[in-house]
């Protein structure tokens, strides 16, 4: 584009050194990229999308919207957290969704026969018993991880209608987990909401900060050097399907808490919405990478989304659409950074 006014060779943003000094300032400004995180473009995205919402619904940055919003996410915060290690180390979980379920149909059948104690012990064996069989499929007769947890995503979703004979069971007098509110600095806190940050934490200090989660990424990034280093990965991931089986088990006592019912939907989809979060969250599919903030971060972009569409009174199916869209675009952008990995391996 011409710089100059018709013929007349005079510069129409002053000349000499102001025109000069443009000049060099747009040089600058455009030879230069702008560089970011996938962690800040994440809290990009949920700082947008909460500006948005808040400029058109006044009830959505209200303290009480806020909670529901954390609480909305606990639940797939923590069965997060243990897919994320999963995901780490090359291994999917989608049998979650349907664990919860039955742990959950579990625990109100037996809560109402025998009490909640026992109840609770039984929501906590159900939830390892499929943790162990995911395990011992994956490690011992080395069936792929998805393909195992998708049979038993199905056999376990049919396990817990038979134990509740195909109808809701209804759980008295269990509110702690799912309804009872801890009042911090003026705002009322569910417990939910404080079991997921302590879960968070935990997995976060595992991961970064011990022995255990160095190898995990290793195992991830490259199994057969991990166990030519003398990394021991059946004994790791196996470990990694146990702390599975405890946030499920504590994710379902949340969700009959909650609820104060367990019903044969009880827990479906909620291994989709995990997995996309842990996916959107940054963590590869070709294993070697992930963190358990970045999947916090995803999973509150997911309730922002869904609480902010509610609020606007946009209908449901959209909202599914966006979780698809999302999930798509992770799995896109997962698949073009491993490329673009192997182009500069190969230069």
């Amino acid at each position: 584009m011409s710089t100059e006014d018709g013929g007349s060779g005079r510069d129409v943003r002053g000349g000499g050194r102001l025109g000069a000094l443009y000049e060099a300032v747009i040089s600058k400004l455009g030879s230069r990229r702008v560089r970011f995180t996938a962690m800040q473009a994440r809290v990009g995205v949920l700082v947008l999308l909460a500006a948005f919402f808040t400029f058109r619904s006044e009830y959505f940055f209200t303290s009480t919207n806020l909670v529901n919003v954390l609480v909305n996410g606990a639940v797939i915060g923590i069965i997060g957290s243990a897919m994320t290690l999963l995901l780490v180390a090359r291994q999917v979980d989608v049998s979650v969704g349907s664990a919860i379920g039955f742990a959950g149909a579990v625990f109100a059948v037996v809560a109402r026969d025998y009490g909640l104690f026992w109840g609770v012990v039984g929501a906590v064996a159900a939830a390892m018993a499929i943790a162990a069989i995911n395990a011992v499929a994956i490690l011992r007769f080395r069936v792929n991880s998805i393909l195992t947890t998708l049979a038993t995503l199905v056999a376990f979703r049919g396990a817990s209608k038979l134990v509740m004979d195909g109808r809701a069971v209804r759980v008295e007098g269990f509110r702690f987990l799912g309804r009872t509110r801890f009042e911090v600095l003026g705002v009322e806190i569910p417990v939910a909401v404080l079991v997921l940050l302590l879960v968070v934490a935990f997995f976060y200090i595992l991961m970064r900060l011990t022995k255990y989660g160095q190898h995990m990424y290793a195992i991830g990034a490259n199994p057969q050097a991990a166990r030519l280093a003398g990394i021991p990965l059946e004994r790791q991931v196996g470990i990694a399907f146990v702390l599975t089986g405890i946030t499920v088990a504590v994710a379902a006592l949340i969700v009959v808490s909650q609820v104060g019912a367990v019903s044969p939907t009880t827990g479906e989809r909620m291994e989709f919405l995990a997995l996309t979060g842990v996916i959107v969250g940054g963590a590869s599919l070709y294993g070697g990478r992930g963190s358990v903030i970045g999947t916090l971060v995803a999973i509150l972009i997911l309730a922002v989304l869904d609480n902010g569409l509610v609020l606007l009174q946009v209908q449901s199916f959209w909202q599914e659409v966006m979780r698809g869209v999302l999930l798509l675009g992770a799995v896109v952008f997962d698949q073009l950074g491993r490329r673009e990995s192997e182009v500069r391996m190969e230069v």
